[in-house]
This record gives C-alpha cells, structure tokens and sequence, in this order.
C-alpha cells in the first residue's frame, strides 16, 4: 500500500475529521508546489483557487457527507499562484465500526493531461510533416537526377570528336530543355519558400491582357501539339485591355494551370475561357480538360504544400506538389483565388479569378476580333515602348549594352547619360539631377555595389535598379541590400525592362506621345540591325582579347570578357554565343579550367565570318 501511495501518479491528500492533513505522496507536492512540511495539519483549503462560489464547496461537503464520496472537476492554486484544473475524487475513511476517522483525496492534473495531450497532438502533426517533407525530399531528389542525367550524359557525348554537327545540335537542345525543366524545379522551391517566410514581393504594373495571354496560350498550342491534343480558346466580352496586376506572377499562375491540364491529360482537348467581372472587378480564366480528373476524397488537399492528387502521380507524371500551393497562395496575393471542381476519368476544371484594378467602361472591349488577334501568334513579336519622360543614368562599361540600351530609353522619349563605371556614376548622379539610375554591377574602377552604397550615403534618393548577368539569389539580395530598388537580369527583356520604366517614371504629357512598336530581334529594324553589324563587327577584336587573356592565364580579364559576351549576346540575335560565355565564367569562377580552351573554340565557330 505504501508502495502504490508514494508511485502513483495521482496526488494523494490524507486529512482527520477536522479536516486537517495529515499526510501528501509527492505526486501532490509534484502537482500543487507545496511539501508535507508546508502543509501538515492545514485545511486543505489553502488548495482554493477563488474561481468557486462558497455554495459550491457546501454541497460538496453535504454531497460527502450524505454519500461519503465526491468526484468532480475544481480549480485550485498552486503553490506559485497558478490556477490549474484537476478532477478530484474524495472518499470517506471509516474505522471498523463504519465511523468517519478521515477523508482520502486524489487528483489528477487535467491542465498537465491537457498540455499532454496538446504534444501528443503536435508530436503526431510534426511526423507527418516530416513524412510528407521527406516524400518530397524524395520525390525531388528524382526530379532533380533526370534532367541532370540528361544533361551530364548529353554533355559528355558532345566530348567525342567524331559526333556530327547535327548531333552535337540534338544534344545541345536536349540538355537547354533540361536545364530549364531543372530551373522550374527550383524556382518552385524558391517561391514556396518566399511565400512561407512572407517575402514575396509584388509589382503591381499597368498590363496589358492580351500581351500577357499570348505568351501562355503560344506556349500552351506547342505543348498540346507536340500531345496530340485539340487546344482551344474562348473570349467572352467585354474584356478590358488593360488591368493592374504583377504580370510576372500572372503568368507563372497561368503557364502552372495550363502545364497541368495538359500534363493530366493524353487525349481529348484543352479549353482556355477568359472573362471579366466588371461589377466585382475580377477577371475569370477558367482552364478546362477531358484528363484523369481528381477523386473527390483528394480535391481538399490538391492546393496543400508537398501534395499530389495521389502518390503515383509523382511516379507517373513528376513534379514537385508545389505549383498549386504556389499558385493559389499568389492568386490570392493578386486579389483573387483558384477554385476546382473535378470528375474522375472526366476531367477537372480550374477558375482562376485575378483582382484587375478599377477599369472604366470606355476601356472594355466588345469586339473580339481585335482581342483574338492581339492575343493570337504573331510572326513578328513586337513590344510596344510607353511614351516616357526624365532624365536616366545608365552606367555600363560595354559599349554593346550602352548602345542597345540607350535606344530602348530614347525610344521611350527619355533622355540619356552615360557612366563607363562606378565612380563616373557617383560623380555625374552629383553633377545632375536623374530621375533613374541603372547600374551595371560588374564594372571596372567602382562595381555597381559600391557605387550604389557610396550614392546612398549621399543622399541620393531616386530609384537605382540593378542590372547583371548574375542572378543568383545572393548576387540579387547583395544587390537590394546595397540601396537599389530592384534588380533585372541581363540579356534585357524588353517586355519586363519598358514595365520597369512605367513602374519609375512619370508617363509623357502631351497629345502626340511618342509610342514605338519594336519588333524583338527582327531584320526589320534598322536601328537594332546597325547595333547588331557594330556587335559583329567587334567580335574578332573580342576574341583575341580572349585568347590572349587565356594564354597569359590572366583569368580575371578572361572572366570579365565572358561576363560582358554573356549579358547582350541574345539581344543581337546570338543566344547560344550568351550560353557559352555563361558556361566560360561558370567555369572559371569555379577554378575549373578543364573546357575553357574548348569553350573559346566553340566561340570562336560561332562569330561571323
């Protein structure tokens, strides 16, 4: 008995008649805080919390009285002044002649059982978590093997010397095709993560629709084409041309909706609907397929982070279960949300809606024709330059990109000057007034880096944005650390580089603005082709700079050749030349010098003769 008296797990109180107590197990002292020594010969109302009335303790005592046993839940202190809730039984003790002698009380703390069980519940959630995260884990550790085994094994046959110029062009698409399936792989993570951390960041820009379904629906007829599938679209007017949105992440909701209709679908069709809302002033983009469809059981956890319809769907189809958690998560970021409705072995359908901003009536546009054509494929994409004004600071040490820039912002009206490098930057930003500052972050003398730091501690206080070839997350986050505003990779796209300009500076007053349609990388712009003849024609002075920089092993002027080659050779129609110098300062800031003879040749294969 003494034995169960000082294990149990229970409090235990022992008082007289009086009652007084008389002995505790330390599982009271445990519970209530309190040793025998604090409390021998006490009531055991020194326990009242103050949360009962006087009437509830009398019927308590009438009820032990009459029956000679209580139970019940109360609320006590503990020694520290804590209240806790414990159910507590009290029984009669009787002597031999059936005389009450004492009173036996035990109680358990159901505060403990409740925080007991609030970890049971934590615990169990934490280790299906890690389940599922290491599912995932799992899952992308395969996901991220194929195409790096795609692109090793096709790399490696591009070593042997006897492959033809056609296989060698095979194998080069094959291993782009890869890496940029490798890239959304990534960048899935990423954005989950920012979305997690509460870091996503938004541009809310002046859109136009049309522009901003082309591309998705161009994309969108290649992929089902390449299946086999009837893709079709449909506008139901009005629609508005224009809405305020952050196209970017517009887009990535549109390419990851359309991507899985026509991923989950092996025949039938694909059906893209588009309409507006104007009293809610909500735009509705309703993706349709005849797919497998989704089981009724799965439809609640389709948009949970890690999650697939069901686990063969990995096998089967990959992926990383981030894309719809991702895109409703950016949906709603935008004003709106995703909904699904599904039959199985019938086919889903997903209703994106996007907040559009304020649209007058005189903006809708009733005639579909006119919208089918400004979203259709067009043979030549043009991007249309916003009539602009102010004053621009570009500060570039390649001359290739001085110039090409510097067209795209005279093209919007802006005037322009030039800053070779970071302190000629700092020292014109000081001479004048800009209205925006664009900063190369690689340049000779100052970098970007310190040039927009040292601006910064002057006071200067317009926008700077960022331009590089770099677009590693700390070369970006480095970037808006330093001061700048934003940051915009190189080759330039001009459709995100004109959106940049609308989103900084002031559009130009005047009845005539000055608007240019520019065609992208067309035969058709005399502009752009003289820009691109003066590329071509400093290639061969380029080249031998670079192999006499290889031959003096002087690796910094190497890399920096490279660097400049890679950020404007696609914006003069040599998109591969841009690959192969990114593959050359890869390697060199890598300290591997193994391919960078090969790679110079390669180039070299490449200038026009």
């Amino acid at each position: 008995m003494k034995q169960i008296f000082n294990l149990s797990r229970d409090g235990i109180v022992i008082t007289n008649c009086a009652p007084c107590i008389t002995a505790v197990n330390p599982s009271f002292t445990r519970i209530t805080g309190y040793s025998f020594a604090d409390v021998r010969g006490k009531n055991p109302s020194l326990l009242q919390s103050g949360h009962h009335s006087p009437l509830f303790y009398k019927e308590l005592w009438q009820t032990l009285i009459e029956v000679g046993h209580w139970r019940g839940e109360i609320w006590n202190r503990r020694k520290s002044g804590e209240k806790y809730l414990e159910i507590l039984t009290i029984q009669a003790i009787r002597n031999p002649q059936h005389v009450v002698v004492g009173y036996l009380g035990m109680f358990g703390d159901l505060s403990q059982v409740q925080r007991e069980q609030e970890l049971e519940i934590a615990r169990q959630a934490a280790e299906d978590a890690a389940r599922v995260k290491a599912q995932f884990l799992a899952n992308m550790s395969h996901e991220i093997r194929t195409p790096l085994t795609a692109i090793i094994g096709f790399a490696e046959t591009m070593i042997d010397s006897r492959q033809t110029l056609a296989e060698r062009a095979s194998a080069v698409d094959t291993i782009i095709r890869n890496g940029r399936h490798l890239q959304s792989l990534l960048n899935d993570v990423l954005d989950f993560s920012k979305i997690r951390a509460k870091r996503i960041a938004l541009e809310l820009l002046d859109t136009s629709l049309p522009e901003l379904l082309a591309c998705t629906i161009d994309s969108a007829r290649a992929q089902t084409a390449e299946k086999g599938l009837d893709f079709s679209v449909h506008f139901m007017p009005p629609l508005p041309l224009i809405i305020r949105t952050d196209p970017t992440r517009a887009r990535q909701i549109l390419f990851n909706l359309l991507g899985n209709a026509i991923k989950f679908t092996d025949s039938g069709s694909v059906r893209l609907i588009v309409s507006f809302n104007p009293e809610q002033e909500l735009l509705h983009i309703t993706v349709q397929d005849t797919g497998c469809g989704i089981p009724d059981d799965r439809l609640g956890l389709l948009f949970e982070p890690f999650a697939q319809a069901d686990n063969s769907t990995t096998r089967k189809f990959g992926g990383t279960g981030l894309g719809l958690s991702i895109s409703k998560e950016l949906a709603e970021h935008l004003g709106g949300t995703i909904q699904v409705t599904s039959v199985l072995e019938n086919g889903s359908m997903f209703i994106l809606t996007l907040a559009t901003g304020t649209i007058a009536n005189a903006d809708l546009v009733w005639d579909l024709q006119a919208f089918n054509q400004s979203s259709g494929v067009r043979p030549v994409r043009t991007v249309r330059a916003p009539a602009l004004q102010g004053f621009v600071l570009l500060a570039d040490d390649n001359i290739a990109n001085q110039d090409l820039i510097s067209l795209y912002l005279r093209r919007c009206g802006l005037q322009v000057a030039i800053a070779k490098n970071g302190q000629e930057a700092v020292e014109k930003a000081q001479a004048a007034v800009f209205d925006l500052v664009l900063m190369d972050m690689r340049m000779p003398i100052m970098g970007g880096l310190d040039a927009t730091e040292l601006l910064r501690l002057t006071g200067f206080d317009k926008p700077i944005v960022a331009l590089s070839a770099n677009i590693d997350r700390s070369d970006v986050e480095a970037a808006l650390a330093a001061g700048c505003d934003t940051y915009l990779p190189k080759p330039i796209h001009l459709d995100a580089f004109y959106q940049m300009l609308v989103h900084y500076l002031p559009r130009r007053n005047t009845d005539a603005p000055l608007v240019t349609a520019v065609p992208v990388q067309s035969d058709d712009d005399p502009e752009l082709k003289q820009l691109q003849a003066a590329f071509f024609a400093e290639l061969p002075t380029r080249l031998a700079l670079i192999r006499a920089a290889y031959k003096t092993e002087n690796w910094d002027d190497l890399r920096s050749q490279a660097h400049q080659i890679k950020g404007v050779g696609s914006s003069f129609g040599m998109p591969e030349l841009t690959r192969l110098a990114g593959a050359m300062e890869f390697q060199l800031l890598r300290g591997d010098l193994s391919e960078v003879a090969n790679l110079i040749e390669d180039m070299a294969h490449l200038w026009p003769q």
